[in-house]
């Protein structure tokens, strides 16, 4: 069975931990990687667990950044105490006696590690598990070696992590080594920093939020068979009430003058109601359905126009300039990402806010033929949003992964020596409740140089959320500016 864990981003809590050990227990044997090694159990306290432990984090160490940066955020794993379908355990010892005794291997300075003990139960049992963590290697990193021997290893022996095993490198993976010393010079050094738009506003998609909403749409939905009845209930005129309970034409009028000559002019005439009141409201009950079924798909779209976009600044910190720099964007959680949308366009985004309609008000409409026979336009009218030919094309917008999580890829910039640069704004959407803080991840890669910068964003998150029935509402001034120009 395939390893079941999520390398998009690297494991923090003692929770994430504990699903890699269960992972790993569910896996087979072919699943260790350049990421993961595994070890039934190992005597923390003797000279041969050391030298376990320092071989694995030296080839760890030693892999390419950009190679490494594939998985769990370039960072790496030896778990101690367990292996597919076998829970072992270990017997813990202080992690600064583990510290003493790897310390002869590593070096000082060495390779950057880091131990966690975590309590696992399992169908099996219950155990004590080790998580060494090996942090990404970066450019600019020395090829690390054993520092004491330990027969049959001699001192300076080098190790690098393959797919699936720790070993000797061969001369082309040596060469490459080197030239990880050597582009550590050329590292690019940027930094993404939060410049607008926090704290970020969530969303209430509650189930209490979902059903006031739908409430909304029922009371607006019902108004005109309520204000109907209500008009019923004052009319004594007998010609008004036998209109109303037919459902016949008996009182149309006569056909009123035409407005005027002028094009879009037209005459006007009386339609009857022919549904009952009971019809009526089981349409409505049909519409608010469809609504349920349907408001997810309109929550990001909405969102687009309602929740206030954030923006990053990208700041090149080196007297260099920097060309062609992308920066990937990494937000976890129950988060998703979609750009803001402009009030004057239909077309920055996925579809707006594309609900179900309701169904036609309750009670007799009036009509003009123009309506009913669209045909008499004398020419078509022309959509305020048709794109004319010859328009110059949209500048690259950033691109959006959202699953679960949310990868935001920003077009590439050029950077002078120094020089900073807003990035395009995006709307982040997050579901309440949410933490006070969110911990974004970033990479900045530029043609120019090679290695990849990175670094951690806290994006701060406000304390009141949005009602969904605002996000699914189109705001006044996009509605308005649309009506002037239909």
């Amino acid at each position: 069975m395939a390893l079941d864990f999520d390398i998009s981003s690297a494991p923090r809590r003692p929770a994430d931990f504990v699903a890699l050990v269960e992972a790993i227990f569910g896996a087979s044997d072919a699943d260790e990687g350049t990421w993961l090694e595994w070890k039934s159990t190992l005597d923390l306290a003797s000279k041969h667990g050391c030298h376990h432990i320092a071989r694995a984090i030296i080839g760890f160490a030693n892999r390419m950044p950009d190679e490494a940066a594939r998985f769990t955020e370039g960072r790496a794993y030896l778990v101690v105490g367990v292996e597919p379908k076998n829970l072992q355990g270990i017997k813990p010892i202080d992690v600064v006696d583990l510290d003493k005794g790897l310390d002869p291997y590593l070096g000082n300075p060495g390779p950057r590690w880091r131990p966690t003990y975590v309590n696992v139960t399992l169908p099996s049992g219950s155990a004590q598990v080790l998580i060494i963590e090996v942090e990404a290697p970066r450019w600019g990193d020395p090829i690390f070696c054993m520092r004491k021997a330990l027969l049959p290893t001699l001192e300076g022996a080098i190790y690098i992590r393959g797919n699936g095993d720790t070993r000797p490198p061969k001369a082309r993976e040596i060469d490459a080594l080197g030239e990880r010393i050597r582009q550590g010079a050329q590292q690019v050094e940027v930094e993404v920093l939060v410049r607008a738009g926090a704290p970020v506003q969530p969303v209430d998609t509650s189930d209490q939020a979902v059903r006031q909403w739908l409430q909304i749409k029922e009371r607006l939905a019902v108004e005109s068979l309520l204000s109907w009845e209500r008009s019923r209930e004052v009319e004594h005129d007998d010609l008004a009430r036998r209109f109303y309970q037919s459902g016949t034409l008996t009182g149309i009028h006569a056909l009123s003058e035409a407005l005027g000559k002028g094009r879009g002019q037209g005459l006007i005439r009386h339609i009857a109601e022919g549904r009952t009141p009971q019809k009526y409201r089981e349409q409505v009950g049909a519409y608010l359905q469809r609504l349920a079924d349907s408001w997810r798909q309109a929550l990001l779209p909405g969102a687009a126009a309602h929740v206030a976009p954030i923006e990053f600044e990208l700041n090149n910190l080196l007297a260099a300039n920097l060309a062609e720099v992308e920066v990937r964007l990494y937000v976890p959680g129950n988060v998703h990402a979609v750009r803001p949308r402009p009030l004057t366009s239909r077309v920055a985004n996925d579809s707006f806010v594309d609900l179900p309609h309701p169904p036609q008000p309750y009670g007799p409409r009036q009509a003009s033929l123009i309506d009913i026979y669209p045909g008499l336009h004398s020419t078509p009218r022309m959509s305020p949003f048709t794109t004319m030919p010859g328009n110059a094309p949209s500048p690259p917008r950033p691109h959006i992964d959202n699953g679960g999580s949310t990868t935001i890829t920003f077009p590439a910039v050029h950077l002078r020596p120094h020089h900073r640069v807003r990035l395009d704004p995006i709307v982040l959407v997050v579901e309440a409740p949410v933490p006070a803080v969110i911990t974004a991840q970033w990479w900045a890669t530029s043609t120019s140089m090679n290695g990849t910068a990175q670094g951690q964003l806290s994006i701060p998150v406000a304390d009141e959320p949005l009602p969904l029935a605002v996000v699914l509402t189109e705001p006044d001034a996009w509605r308005q500016r649309r009506n002037k120009t239909s």
